[in-house]
């Protein structure tokens, strides 16, 4: 195939200097071991750790003489106080993962632009996870009543550091794909990127459960805090021990074509300066727009600190961060239409299946009655993993043939009739939500499974520039981390608004109400991407 061939295939606009040499199987499950530890680290700190340490900390501040008003006040704050923990660190991931995919852009090096950033980034993410699971429990008051008490704030900080040293890593890993992989190899290439995905996703579920620690016994008394507290401690200690040694593994056998420098033109100096300005303009617009709100809520009578409130100054805070992030690395959907409507697909598909993952183990614990939330969430999570396995090692051999639209087609489909049947289950199946649940994850995970292995191979195709891979695969992911922070918030806006009326249920119905509206806007919107024909 020739380099022009290829250029057009992929959809690039500039050419690669030296065509890519095709990879054996062995190396390319190299580029894809990272993968599963970003999937590893965020199944168990995000789907299972967090929520988690948030009942916690919260049952220890709880109000009442009995254990079951204590309980019942913990469920009505856990989903404001945890969306109070998560969305600030996404914002930070809004802005983190396109900068540091700039800077991996534009570092010279014989050991390529990218694993440098990699190995930094895991060193200091171990850090801030180590912050996460000890220094929370020494700012406990105890029976204090308050919703947002400061042991909250510390983990809501100790994430943030997390989500940026995770995102300085991250970022250019993504571009180790496109950085080293021929473009008719990109299909099977994404497949092993799904199958990493899902192992991650299993092992990081499976990982908390057996060390013990379970939010239903805390609430009912049978398990005591110093118990829980030491089950969700080893944890964290597994996941920064699991990212250490597959970091260090992506380093040692990935091998990335030494990268220099060039003499960059005034024009282009201008361009990253102008970046950089954007960019700090951005974090002190979020600053000072939120630091005002907080102002204004505590000097104005009538307005109080409480979900509401919490809700409006989050999403002004995550769209001022997304707008200023897209315009920072000059994103526009008049110049690459085609890269922006991947972009899209992705954010649309994404914001429905975080609307639900953020609040599994609420939903295990509050719908589902499972005797323990954590343990059903990572039963689910493993027979969604079971399906999507097979689908994805299918999905990416059969995109390269078939076509990465009707793949997207096909997972959109499967994925939108388990939303439906988990808006009905409560209400026509109400004594067997946790068996329909767990079957339903087997269903899902065949169409998610698919659109995970197809997700890669499509962005690949579309990336408008060899010179940004990084900072493009950074705006790409943007389409992660934004809809990751919306539906935080949002689906903390749902379930207050059904705890609101004692119609707690009614909370976890609207969720999957959405979910099938996002998976549906998510399928059609493929349709749009000229670049791909089929």
């Amino acid at each position: 195939m020739s380099l022009d061939e290829t250029s057009k295939i992929a959809g690039m606009a500039a050419r690669t200097s030296v065509p890519l040499a095709r990879r054996t199987l062995g190396q390319l499950v190299a580029i894809s071991i990272f993968w599963f530890a970003i999937n590893f680290h965020w199944a168990a700190v995000g789907v299972l750790l967090v929520p988690s340490q948030v009942i916690g900390l919260l049952f220890r501040e709880a109000p009442g003489a009995t254990l079951a008003a204590r309980a019942a006040w913990t469920n009505s704050h856990a989903g404001l106080a945890q969306a109070l923990v998560v969305a600030p660190g996404l914002i930070v991931a809004l802005i983190a993962n396109p900068f540091f995919g700039l800077l991996s852009d534009r570092t010279p090096g014989r050991t390529g632009r990218r694993r440098p950033y990699i190995l930094g980034g895991t060193a200091v993410n171990v850090v801030g996870l180590l912050v996460m699971a000890f220094a929370p429990v020494a700012f406990i008051v105890g029976g204090s009543g308050n919703a947002l008490p400061l042991s909250l704030f510390v983990l809501m900080a100790g994430l943030m550091v997390v989500q940026l040293t995770n995102n300085c890593a991250a970022a250019p890993f993504h571009a180790l794909l496109p950085d080293t992989v021929p473009v008719e190899q990109r299909g099977v290439a994404s497949g092993i990127m799904g199958l990493a995905y899902w192992l991650g996703t299993i092992g990081g579920s499976l990982a908390p459960t057996l060390t013990g620690f379970n939010s239903a016994n805390l609430l009912n008394g049978t398990q005591s805090f110093a118990r829980y507290q030491q089950g969700i401690a080893l944890a964290y200690i597994i996941v920064a021990v699991v990212i250490v040694i597959m970091a260090v593994f992506t380093f040692i056998l990935v091998h990335e074509r030494p990268w220099q420098k060039a003499l960059m033109p005034a024009e282009q100096r201008t361009e990253e300066q102008g970046t950089s300005r954007q960019l700090l303009m951005t974090i002190l617009a979020v600053v000072l727009v939120v630091g005002v709100a907080l102002l204004l809520i505590h000097i104005i009578p009538g307005l109080s600190f409480d979900s509401g409130s919490l809700s409006v100054i989050q999403l002004i805070g995550v769209s001022i961060a997304g707008y200023g992030a897209m315009r920072a690395f000059r994103f526009s959907p008049r110049r690459n239409p085609d890269f922006s409507w991947v972009v899209l697909t992705r954010m649309l598909v994404m914001m429905g299946v975080y609307i639900v993952q953020n609040f599994l183990v609420l939903y295990m614990q509050n719908v589902a009655h499972a005797p323990n939330p954590q343990a059903a969430t990572t039963q689910f999570l493993i027979f969604l993993t079971l399906s999507a396995t097979l689908s994805t090692a299918f999905a990416g051999w059969a995109s390269d043939r078939l076509g990465r639209k009707r793949m997207v087609y096909i997972s959109g489909t499967f994925m939108a009739v388990v939303g439906v049947a988990f808006v009905l289950a409560p209400y026509l199946l109400p004594g067997y939500v946790l068996q329909l649940a767990l079957g339903a994850a087997l269903v899902f995970g065949l169409g998610f499974g698919a659109y995970i292995s197809v997700d890669w191979a499509l962005v690949a195709d579309v990336l408008p520039s060899e010179a940004t891979f990084a900072r493009d695969m950074g705006v790409w992911n943007i389409a992660l981390t934004l809809p990751q922070v919306l539906a935080v918030v949002f689906g903390g806006w749902l379930l207050a608004l059904g705890a609101s009326i004692h119609q707690s249920s009614l909370g976890y119905t609207l969720l999957f109400v959405w979910f099938v509206v996002f998976c549906a806007l998510g399928t059609v919107t493929v349709r749009f991407i000229r670049g791909v024909k089929r």
